[in-house]
Protein backbone atom coordinates (compact mmCIF):
# COMPACT_ATOMS: atom_id res chain seq x y z
CA UNK A 1 0.00 0.00 0.00
CA UNK A 2 1.22 3.04 -1.12
CA UNK A 3 2.42 5.82 2.01
CA UNK A 4 2.07 8.87 1.68
CA UNK A 5 5.29 10.09 0.94
CA UNK A 6 4.56 8.08 -2.58
CA UNK A 7 0.96 9.88 -3.13
CA UNK A 8 2.99 13.39 -2.68
CA UNK A 9 5.32 12.41 -5.53
CA UNK A 10 2.86 10.82 -7.04
CA UNK A 11 0.85 14.26 -7.36
CA UNK A 12 4.09 15.95 -8.05
CA UNK A 13 4.85 14.29 -10.83
CA UNK A 14 1.00 14.56 -12.47
CA UNK A 15 1.26 18.34 -11.83
CA UNK A 16 5.11 18.44 -13.64
CA UNK A 17 3.89 16.59 -16.69
CA UNK A 18 0.18 18.39 -17.23
CA UNK A 19 0.82 22.18 -16.12
CA UNK A 20 3.64 22.61 -18.63
CA UNK A 21 1.38 21.45 -21.28
CA UNK A 22 -1.80 23.14 -20.45
CA UNK A 23 -1.16 26.57 -22.27
CA UNK A 24 -0.24 24.57 -25.97
CA UNK A 25 -3.55 22.62 -24.82
CA UNK A 26 -5.52 25.69 -24.43
CA UNK A 27 -4.11 27.10 -27.98
CA UNK A 28 -5.41 23.83 -29.32
CA UNK A 29 -8.43 23.25 -27.66
CA UNK A 30 -7.57 20.26 -26.76
CA UNK A 31 -8.83 17.78 -23.79
CA UNK A 32 -6.44 16.38 -21.34
CA UNK A 33 -7.11 13.61 -19.70
CA UNK A 34 -5.94 11.81 -16.22
CA UNK A 35 -6.28 8.02 -15.71
CA UNK A 36 -5.90 7.12 -18.82
CA UNK A 37 -3.22 5.49 -20.84
CA UNK A 38 -2.30 7.21 -24.41
CA UNK A 39 -4.13 4.45 -25.85
CA UNK A 40 -7.31 5.17 -23.92
CA UNK A 41 -7.05 2.36 -20.88
CA UNK A 42 -8.22 3.22 -17.66
CA UNK A 43 -5.43 3.33 -14.96
CA UNK A 44 -7.68 5.46 -12.67
CA UNK A 45 -6.31 7.63 -9.82
CA UNK A 46 -6.60 6.66 -6.48
CA UNK A 47 -5.46 9.43 -3.57
CA UNK A 48 -3.60 11.97 -5.52
CA UNK A 49 -3.45 15.26 -3.92
CA UNK A 50 -3.67 18.90 -5.22
CA UNK A 51 -3.85 18.15 -9.15
CA UNK A 52 -4.65 20.85 -11.21
CA UNK A 53 -3.86 23.97 -9.39
CA UNK A 54 -4.78 26.95 -10.80
CA UNK A 55 -6.29 26.24 -13.90
CA UNK A 56 -5.92 28.85 -16.54
CA UNK A 57 -9.00 30.08 -18.81
CA UNK A 58 -9.52 27.92 -21.95
CA UNK A 59 -8.40 24.31 -20.41
CA UNK A 60 -9.77 21.47 -20.10
CA UNK A 61 -9.48 18.73 -17.93
CA UNK A 62 -11.01 15.07 -17.66
CA UNK A 63 -9.60 12.75 -14.85
CA UNK A 64 -10.73 9.34 -13.61
CA UNK A 65 -10.55 7.86 -10.48
CA UNK A 66 -10.76 8.93 -6.77
CA UNK A 67 -8.71 12.34 -6.06
CA UNK A 68 -7.69 13.16 -2.92
CA UNK A 69 -7.53 16.80 -1.46
CA UNK A 70 -7.35 19.97 -2.79
CA UNK A 71 -8.21 19.03 -6.22
CA UNK A 72 -8.41 21.59 -8.88
CA UNK A 73 -8.45 24.75 -6.58
CA UNK A 74 -6.94 28.07 -7.30
CA UNK A 75 -8.68 27.59 -10.66
CA UNK A 76 -8.35 31.12 -12.71
CA UNK A 77 -10.66 29.52 -15.61
CA UNK A 78 -11.82 26.30 -17.77
CA UNK A 79 -13.57 22.83 -17.34
CA UNK A 80 -12.40 20.26 -14.78
CA UNK A 81 -14.60 17.11 -15.16
CA UNK A 82 -14.20 14.08 -12.75
CA UNK A 83 -15.39 10.66 -13.28
CA UNK A 84 -15.30 10.07 -9.40
CA UNK A 85 -14.94 10.80 -5.80
CA UNK A 86 -12.98 13.91 -4.62
CA UNK A 87 -11.59 14.84 -1.16
CA UNK A 88 -11.57 18.16 0.91
CA UNK A 89 -10.92 21.59 -0.40
CA UNK A 90 -12.50 20.37 -4.05
CA UNK A 91 -12.78 23.71 -6.13
CA UNK A 92 -11.15 25.73 -3.41
CA UNK A 93 -10.65 29.17 -4.00
CA UNK A 94 -12.18 28.84 -7.84
CA UNK A 95 -12.25 32.08 -9.42
CA UNK A 96 -13.88 31.25 -12.63
CA UNK A 97 -13.49 27.16 -13.22
CA UNK A 98 -16.16 25.01 -14.11
CA UNK A 99 -15.67 21.70 -12.14
CA UNK A 100 -17.76 18.99 -11.75
CA UNK A 101 -17.77 15.26 -10.16
CA UNK A 102 -19.85 12.29 -10.84
CA UNK A 103 -19.98 11.28 -6.77
CA UNK A 104 -18.64 12.42 -3.68
CA UNK A 105 -17.17 15.48 -2.84
CA UNK A 106 -15.05 16.53 0.54
CA UNK A 107 -15.60 18.66 3.12
CA UNK A 108 -14.79 22.42 2.40
CA UNK A 109 -16.08 22.17 -1.22
CA UNK A 110 -15.99 25.07 -2.35
CA UNK A 111 -14.16 26.56 0.40
CA UNK A 112 -13.41 30.34 0.04
CA UNK A 113 -14.88 30.20 -4.02
CA UNK A 114 -15.07 33.52 -5.46
CA UNK A 115 -16.68 32.45 -8.89
CA UNK A 116 -17.32 29.67 -11.30
CA UNK A 117 -19.45 26.72 -10.91
CA UNK A 118 -18.85 23.55 -8.93
CA UNK A 119 -20.94 20.23 -8.64
CA UNK A 120 -21.02 17.45 -7.83
CA UNK A 121 -23.80 13.87 -8.39
CA UNK A 122 -23.31 12.16 -5.38
CA UNK A 123 -23.40 14.18 -2.11
CA UNK A 124 -21.23 16.08 -0.35
CA UNK A 125 -19.32 16.27 2.90
CA UNK A 126 -19.69 19.15 5.88
CA UNK A 127 -18.55 22.85 5.19
CA UNK A 128 -20.29 23.05 1.51
CA UNK A 129 -19.55 26.75 0.33
CA UNK A 130 -17.71 27.79 3.50
CA UNK A 131 -16.34 31.61 3.08
CA UNK A 132 -17.34 31.44 -0.80
CA UNK A 133 -18.65 35.13 -2.26
CA UNK A 134 -19.57 34.35 -5.58
CA UNK A 135 -20.52 31.37 -8.19
CA UNK A 136 -22.54 28.33 -8.24
CA UNK A 137 -22.90 25.03 -6.33
CA UNK A 138 -24.94 22.68 -7.16
CA UNK A 139 -24.90 19.26 -5.76
CA UNK A 140 -27.31 16.86 -5.54
CA UNK A 141 -27.64 14.19 -3.00
CA UNK A 142 -27.29 14.26 0.80
CA UNK A 143 -24.83 17.56 2.42
CA UNK A 144 -22.92 17.17 5.65
CA UNK A 145 -23.60 19.94 8.39
CA UNK A 146 -23.02 23.79 8.02
CA UNK A 147 -23.71 24.28 4.14
CA UNK A 148 -22.75 28.09 3.45
CA UNK A 149 -20.89 28.61 6.36
CA UNK A 150 -19.85 32.10 6.73
CA UNK A 151 -20.72 32.64 3.18
CA UNK A 152 -21.30 36.35 1.88
CA UNK A 153 -22.42 35.85 -1.94
CA UNK A 154 -22.65 33.11 -5.08
CA UNK A 155 -25.46 30.23 -4.67
CA UNK A 156 -26.14 27.24 -3.34
CA UNK A 157 -28.14 24.47 -4.60
CA UNK A 158 -29.10 21.73 -3.34
CA UNK A 159 -31.04 18.69 -4.17
CA UNK A 160 -30.92 16.45 -1.41
CA UNK A 161 -31.03 16.41 2.09
CA UNK A 162 -28.71 18.80 4.18
CA UNK A 163 -27.32 18.60 8.10
CA UNK A 164 -27.60 21.02 11.12
CA UNK A 165 -26.30 24.19 11.07
CA UNK A 166 -27.66 24.99 7.40
CA UNK A 167 -26.60 28.96 6.81
CA UNK A 168 -24.79 29.34 9.76
CA UNK A 169 -22.51 32.88 10.37
CA UNK A 170 -24.05 33.29 6.62
CA UNK A 171 -23.81 37.46 5.37
CA UNK A 172 -24.67 37.07 2.01
CA UNK A 173 -25.69 34.93 -0.62
CA UNK A 174 -28.49 31.91 -1.14
CA UNK A 175 -28.56 28.71 -0.48
CA UNK A 176 -31.64 26.71 -2.18
CA UNK A 177 -32.56 23.46 -1.10
CA UNK A 178 -34.50 20.72 -2.51
CA UNK A 179 -35.31 18.50 0.45
CA UNK A 180 -34.74 18.07 4.14
CA UNK A 181 -33.25 20.72 6.30
CA UNK A 182 -33.28 21.29 10.53
CA UNK A 183 -33.90 24.33 11.83
CA UNK A 184 -31.58 26.92 10.51
CA UNK A 185 -29.52 28.64 13.42
CA UNK A 186 -29.93 32.35 14.49
CA UNK A 187 -29.10 34.71 11.71
CA UNK A 188 -30.85 32.97 9.16
CA UNK A 189 -34.14 32.70 7.60
CA UNK A 190 -36.07 30.09 5.86
CA UNK A 191 -38.21 31.33 3.27
CA UNK A 192 -40.24 29.77 0.09
CA UNK A 193 -38.85 30.64 -3.63
CA UNK A 194 -40.89 32.79 -5.78
CA UNK A 195 -41.80 32.44 -8.94
CA UNK A 196 -39.01 34.17 -10.63
CA UNK A 197 -36.44 33.04 -8.54
CA UNK A 198 -37.31 29.70 -9.09
CA UNK A 199 -37.31 30.58 -12.95
CA UNK A 200 -33.86 31.48 -12.83
CA UNK A 201 -32.70 28.94 -10.34
CA UNK A 202 -33.76 26.27 -13.10
CA UNK A 203 -32.29 28.06 -16.30
CA UNK A 204 -28.96 28.01 -14.11
CA UNK A 205 -29.08 24.25 -13.56
CA UNK A 206 -30.03 23.20 -17.69
CA UNK A 207 -26.52 22.69 -18.12
CA UNK A 208 -26.58 20.07 -15.27
CA UNK A 209 -30.16 18.09 -16.85
CA UNK A 210 -31.81 19.31 -13.55
CA UNK A 211 -34.30 21.12 -12.09
CA UNK A 212 -36.30 22.17 -9.19
CA UNK A 213 -39.51 21.39 -8.14
CA UNK A 214 -41.89 24.06 -6.57
CA UNK A 215 -41.50 22.92 -2.76
CA UNK A 216 -37.67 23.85 -2.87
CA UNK A 217 -37.16 26.80 -0.56
CA UNK A 218 -34.10 29.09 0.22
CA UNK A 219 -32.08 30.29 3.38
CA UNK A 220 -31.15 33.78 3.54
CA UNK A 221 -29.10 35.95 6.15
CA UNK A 222 -31.78 37.90 8.24
CA UNK A 223 -29.10 40.44 9.53
CA UNK A 224 -30.14 39.68 12.71
CA UNK A 225 -26.80 38.60 14.05
CA UNK A 226 -23.75 41.09 13.98
CA UNK A 227 -20.67 38.81 14.06
CA UNK A 228 -17.70 40.55 15.51
CA UNK A 229 -14.23 39.04 15.56
CA UNK A 230 -11.82 39.72 18.34
CA UNK A 231 -8.31 40.70 17.22
CA UNK A 232 -7.26 41.91 20.54
CA UNK A 233 -4.40 40.21 22.51
CA UNK A 234 -4.84 38.34 26.09
CA UNK A 235 -1.02 38.98 27.32
CA UNK A 236 1.48 41.44 26.08
CA UNK A 237 4.91 42.91 27.50
CA UNK A 238 8.17 42.52 26.17
CA UNK A 239 11.68 40.04 27.62
CA UNK A 240 12.66 42.89 29.47
CA UNK A 241 12.65 40.93 33.01
CA UNK A 242 15.15 38.94 31.09
CA UNK A 243 19.41 39.83 31.26
CA UNK A 244 21.68 38.49 28.29
CA UNK A 245 24.88 38.15 30.60
CA UNK A 246 28.59 37.35 29.89
CA UNK A 247 30.16 33.87 30.34
CA UNK A 248 33.95 33.38 30.74
CA UNK A 249 34.66 34.86 27.45
CA UNK A 250 35.83 38.38 27.14
CA UNK A 251 34.55 41.10 25.76
CA UNK A 252 35.89 42.43 21.86
CA UNK A 253 36.87 45.25 21.42
CA UNK A 254 34.76 47.93 19.61
CA UNK A 255 33.74 48.09 15.83
CA UNK A 256 35.11 43.95 16.22
CA UNK A 257 33.17 42.65 13.37
CA UNK A 258 30.47 40.24 14.45
CA UNK A 259 27.62 38.15 12.80
CA UNK A 260 24.01 38.70 13.39
CA UNK A 261 23.01 37.05 9.90
CA UNK A 262 20.48 34.07 9.79
CA UNK A 263 19.58 30.98 7.41
CA UNK A 264 16.21 29.95 6.12
CA UNK A 265 17.19 27.01 4.49
CA UNK A 266 15.30 25.43 1.00
CA UNK A 267 14.05 22.82 1.01
CA UNK A 268 16.42 21.11 -1.31
CA UNK A 269 19.72 20.58 -0.42
CA UNK A 270 21.43 22.19 -3.65
CA UNK A 271 18.78 24.98 -3.43
CA UNK A 272 20.26 28.41 -2.04
CA UNK A 273 19.54 29.48 1.61
CA UNK A 274 17.54 32.94 2.46
CA UNK A 275 19.81 35.14 4.30
CA UNK A 276 18.51 37.01 7.11
CA UNK A 277 20.79 40.08 8.23
CA UNK A 278 19.34 40.00 11.33
CA UNK A 279 17.86 36.76 12.58
CA UNK A 280 14.09 38.50 12.51
CA UNK A 281 11.27 38.48 9.40
CA UNK A 282 9.31 41.79 9.96
CA UNK A 283 6.02 41.28 9.18
CA UNK A 284 3.92 44.15 7.11
CA UNK A 285 0.60 43.52 5.15
CA UNK A 286 1.33 44.90 2.21
CA UNK A 287 5.55 44.66 0.43
CA UNK A 288 4.45 47.90 -1.70
CA UNK A 289 5.79 49.99 1.46
CA UNK A 290 9.56 48.56 1.07
CA UNK A 291 10.09 49.13 -3.18
CA UNK A 292 12.72 51.65 -3.03
CA UNK A 293 15.69 52.12 -5.18
CA UNK A 294 17.77 55.03 -2.74
CA UNK A 295 21.00 53.75 -2.19
CA UNK A 296 22.86 54.87 1.26
CA UNK A 297 25.31 57.74 1.34
CA UNK A 298 28.18 55.35 1.29
CA UNK A 299 26.87 53.30 -1.88
CA UNK A 300 25.64 50.41 -0.59
CA UNK A 301 22.17 48.78 -0.48
CA UNK A 302 20.60 50.00 2.25
CA UNK A 303 19.35 47.48 5.13
CA UNK A 304 15.74 48.09 4.07
CA UNK A 305 16.59 46.65 0.36
CA UNK A 306 18.53 43.68 1.90
CA UNK A 307 16.31 42.83 4.54
CA UNK A 308 13.53 39.93 3.61
CA UNK A 309 10.29 41.05 5.74
CA UNK A 310 7.00 38.60 5.42
CA UNK A 311 3.97 40.58 3.93
CA UNK A 312 0.78 39.17 3.12
CA UNK A 313 0.89 41.03 -0.32
CA UNK A 314 2.80 42.24 -2.98
CA UNK A 315 6.14 40.27 -1.84
CA UNK A 316 9.44 41.65 -3.13
CA UNK A 317 12.10 38.76 -4.78
CA UNK A 318 13.62 38.46 -1.34
CA UNK A 319 10.81 38.34 0.71
CA UNK A 320 8.46 35.22 2.24
CA UNK A 321 4.63 35.49 1.53
CA UNK A 322 2.35 35.29 4.62
CA UNK A 323 -0.29 32.78 3.35
CA UNK A 324 -3.51 33.11 5.66
CA UNK A 325 -7.42 32.57 4.98
CA UNK A 326 -7.22 35.97 2.46
CA UNK A 327 -3.45 36.17 1.12
CA UNK A 328 -4.10 32.52 -0.32
CA UNK A 329 -6.60 34.11 -2.91
CA UNK A 330 -3.91 35.56 -4.84
CA UNK A 331 -1.69 32.87 -4.51
CA UNK A 332 -1.50 32.29 -8.65
CA UNK A 333 -0.70 35.62 -9.10
CA UNK A 334 2.94 35.27 -7.23
CA UNK A 335 4.68 32.60 -10.02
CA UNK A 336 7.74 31.56 -8.42
CA UNK A 337 8.61 35.66 -7.23
CA UNK A 338 8.85 35.11 -3.31
CA UNK A 339 11.99 33.89 -1.31
CA UNK A 340 9.67 31.46 0.91
CA UNK A 341 6.29 30.79 2.27
CA UNK A 342 4.40 30.94 5.86
CA UNK A 343 1.11 28.76 6.14
CA UNK A 344 -0.83 30.16 8.71
CA UNK A 345 -2.64 27.39 10.64
CA UNK A 346 -4.51 29.59 12.92
CA UNK A 347 -6.49 31.00 10.20
CA UNK A 348 -7.26 28.52 8.08
CA UNK A 349 -9.83 25.26 9.08
CA UNK A 350 -8.01 22.44 10.97
CA UNK A 351 -6.51 20.55 8.21
CA UNK A 352 -5.20 16.92 8.74
CA UNK A 353 -2.09 15.39 7.15
CA UNK A 354 -3.38 14.24 3.94
CA UNK A 355 -5.01 18.07 3.39
CA UNK A 356 -1.98 19.20 4.96
CA UNK A 357 -0.06 17.20 1.99
CA UNK A 358 -2.30 18.45 -0.94
CA UNK A 359 -1.72 22.30 -0.16
CA UNK A 360 2.02 22.13 -0.11
CA UNK A 361 1.74 19.80 -2.88
CA UNK A 362 0.32 23.07 -4.73
CA UNK A 363 2.34 25.41 -2.90
CA UNK A 364 5.48 23.58 -4.52
CA UNK A 365 4.12 23.32 -8.01
CA UNK A 366 3.05 27.00 -8.14
CA UNK A 367 6.18 28.30 -6.50
CA UNK A 368 9.02 25.39 -7.00
CA UNK A 369 10.05 22.74 -5.29
CA UNK A 370 13.20 24.55 -3.75
CA UNK A 371 11.34 27.30 -1.92
CA UNK A 372 11.23 26.78 2.15
CA UNK A 373 8.00 26.52 3.47
CA UNK A 374 6.98 28.00 7.13
CA UNK A 375 3.95 27.05 9.08
CA UNK A 376 2.88 29.22 12.07
CA UNK A 377 0.46 28.26 15.11
CA UNK A 378 -0.18 29.85 18.29
CA UNK A 379 2.45 28.56 20.83
CA UNK A 380 -0.41 26.57 23.13
CA UNK A 381 0.21 23.93 20.16
CA UNK A 382 3.94 23.96 19.60
CA UNK A 383 4.91 20.28 19.95
CA UNK A 384 2.43 19.52 17.27
CA UNK A 385 3.56 22.17 15.29
CA UNK A 386 7.09 20.99 15.75
CA UNK A 387 6.42 17.30 14.91
CA UNK A 388 3.69 18.32 11.99
CA UNK A 389 6.39 20.54 10.81
CA UNK A 390 9.59 17.57 10.37
CA UNK A 391 6.99 15.17 9.41
CA UNK A 392 5.67 17.34 6.24
CA UNK A 393 9.53 18.39 5.63
CA UNK A 394 9.12 22.06 6.10
CA UNK A 395 11.78 24.44 6.84
CA UNK A 396 10.52 26.54 9.89
CA UNK A 397 8.26 25.94 12.30
CA UNK A 398 7.15 29.78 13.58
CA UNK A 399 5.23 29.87 17.33
CA UNK A 400 3.11 32.56 17.66
CA UNK A 401 3.36 33.54 21.35
CA UNK A 402 -0.46 36.20 21.07
CA UNK A 403 -2.59 33.60 20.38
CA UNK A 404 -4.95 34.17 23.11
CA UNK A 405 -4.29 32.00 25.70
CA UNK A 406 -2.67 34.82 27.59
CA UNK A 407 0.97 33.23 28.36
CA UNK A 408 3.65 36.12 29.54
CA UNK A 409 6.56 35.82 27.14
CA UNK A 410 8.78 34.34 29.76
CA UNK A 411 6.82 31.56 30.09
CA UNK A 412 7.43 30.31 26.58
CA UNK A 413 11.06 30.21 27.14
CA UNK A 414 11.44 26.65 28.69
CA UNK A 415 8.42 25.95 26.47
CA UNK A 416 10.41 26.20 23.14
CA UNK A 417 13.42 24.96 24.36
CA UNK A 418 12.10 21.62 25.71
CA UNK A 419 9.84 21.50 21.97
CA UNK A 420 13.32 21.95 19.83
CA UNK A 421 15.33 19.69 22.01
CA UNK A 422 12.43 16.65 21.55
CA UNK A 423 11.36 17.37 18.74
CA UNK A 424 13.72 18.93 16.32
CA UNK A 425 17.67 18.26 17.27
CA UNK A 426 18.83 15.74 14.50
CA UNK A 427 16.15 17.73 11.96
CA UNK A 428 16.64 19.94 9.00
CA UNK A 429 13.65 21.94 10.49
CA UNK A 430 14.45 25.13 13.05
CA UNK A 431 12.04 27.04 15.30
CA UNK A 432 11.02 30.52 15.01
CA UNK A 433 9.02 33.16 17.55
CA UNK A 434 6.79 35.60 16.89
CA UNK A 435 5.77 38.39 19.08
CA UNK A 436 2.77 40.15 19.81
CA UNK A 437 5.08 43.50 20.22
CA UNK A 438 7.88 45.50 18.08
CA UNK A 439 11.35 43.46 19.26
CA UNK A 440 14.44 45.26 20.03
CA UNK A 441 17.87 43.77 19.39
CA UNK A 442 17.81 42.61 23.28
CA UNK A 443 14.61 40.76 22.87
CA UNK A 444 15.43 39.17 19.39
CA UNK A 445 19.08 37.92 21.32
CA UNK A 446 16.78 36.18 24.35
CA UNK A 447 14.62 34.45 21.96
CA UNK A 448 17.77 32.96 20.09
CA UNK A 449 19.19 31.88 23.25
CA UNK A 450 16.03 30.36 23.77
CA UNK A 451 16.34 28.08 20.42
CA UNK A 452 14.86 29.86 18.36
CA UNK A 453 16.52 30.67 14.75
CA UNK A 454 14.95 33.97 14.15
CA UNK A 455 11.57 36.43 15.14
CA UNK A 456 9.00 37.73 13.61
CA UNK A 457 7.83 40.68 14.15
CA UNK A 458 5.99 44.17 13.62
CA UNK A 459 8.10 47.65 13.04
CA UNK A 460 7.40 50.19 14.76
CA UNK A 461 6.51 52.61 11.79
CA UNK A 462 5.28 51.84 8.77
CA UNK A 463 7.49 55.28 6.60
CA UNK A 464 9.93 54.19 4.47
CA UNK A 465 13.41 56.23 5.85
CA UNK A 466 11.69 55.31 9.36
CA UNK A 467 11.96 51.63 8.89
CA UNK A 468 15.52 52.04 7.68
CA UNK A 469 16.87 53.56 10.68
CA UNK A 470 15.08 51.25 12.53
CA UNK A 471 16.81 48.33 11.36
CA UNK A 472 20.14 49.87 11.50
CA UNK A 473 19.85 51.04 14.89
CA UNK A 474 18.69 47.02 15.42
CA UNK A 475 22.14 46.17 13.74
CA UNK A 476 24.44 48.51 16.10
CA UNK A 477 22.52 47.15 18.88
CA UNK A 478 22.66 44.03 18.45
CA UNK A 479 26.76 43.79 17.70
CA UNK A 480 27.22 46.35 20.72
CA UNK A 481 25.45 43.20 22.50
CA UNK A 482 27.18 40.33 20.97
CA UNK A 483 30.63 42.34 21.62
CA UNK A 484 29.82 42.56 25.22
CA UNK A 485 29.10 38.77 25.53
CA UNK A 486 32.64 38.18 23.89
CA UNK A 487 31.05 36.39 20.65
CA UNK A 488 31.67 36.91 17.43
CA UNK A 489 28.22 35.28 15.71
CA UNK A 490 24.67 35.42 16.88
CA UNK A 491 24.95 31.32 16.13
CA UNK A 492 27.21 31.25 19.57
CA UNK A 493 25.00 32.83 22.46
CA UNK A 494 23.08 30.25 24.55
CA UNK A 495 19.95 29.54 27.03
CA UNK A 496 23.07 30.11 29.70
CA UNK A 497 23.82 33.93 28.77
CA UNK A 498 20.43 34.26 29.94
CA UNK A 499 19.31 35.28 33.68
CA UNK A 500 15.62 36.25 35.07
CA UNK A 501 15.65 39.38 36.60
CA UNK A 502 12.76 39.02 39.30
CA UNK A 503 11.31 36.37 41.07
CA UNK A 504 8.12 35.80 38.98
CA UNK A 505 10.38 35.65 35.86
CA UNK A 506 12.52 33.31 37.13
CA UNK A 507 9.66 31.15 38.53
CA UNK A 508 7.94 30.68 34.92
CA UNK A 509 11.08 30.89 32.77
CA UNK A 510 13.26 28.34 35.00
CA UNK A 511 15.87 30.45 34.03
CA UNK A 512 18.50 31.46 36.81
CA UNK A 513 17.68 34.23 38.96
CA UNK A 514 20.27 36.89 38.83
CA UNK A 515 22.10 36.76 42.62
CA UNK A 516 21.03 32.81 42.69
CA UNK A 517 23.02 31.51 40.13
CA UNK A 518 20.32 28.35 39.79
CA UNK A 519 17.05 27.52 38.78
CA UNK A 520 14.34 27.77 41.82
CA UNK A 521 14.09 24.84 43.38
CA UNK A 522 10.51 23.96 42.04
CA UNK A 523 12.36 23.32 38.88
CA UNK A 524 14.02 20.29 39.95
CA UNK A 525 10.82 18.84 41.17
CA UNK A 526 9.69 15.22 39.03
Amino acid sequence: MAGPADVVERSMSINAKFLPRLQAAVEQNALLRIGWTGSGEEVPKSGEVGLCPAMPDGARIRALGKLGSWTSSFGLGGTFDLEGDAGAFFGAYNQGGELSATGYVGRCAGFMMQGGKLSAKDGADDDLGMFMSDGLIFVQGTVGQRIGNGMTGGTIVVQGDVGDGAGCAMKGGKIIIEGRCPTPPQGTQLRPLTATELKQINKDLENFDASLGTDAFCLESNGSVEYHIDNSTVSSGDLSSIAITPMEEPPLIENHEVDTAALIFGAEEESPPVLLPLPMLPFIPNGELLVSKEKSSSGRLSHLQTQPFMVEEHPRPIDVLLLNIRSLCDLPQHDRGVAGTCIDFDSLPALNDEELDGLLVILRTLLGLELPILACQGIARIQALHKRSVYHNLQVAVSRIEDGTGMPEAATLPIVGRSVKTNLESTSTTAALEFGFTCDAHDIIVARCAGAQFVVTQPPVLETEDMEFWLQGLTLDMKRILRQLGVESIDQVQRAHLRALDYDTAAISGLRMVGYERPLPHWFAK
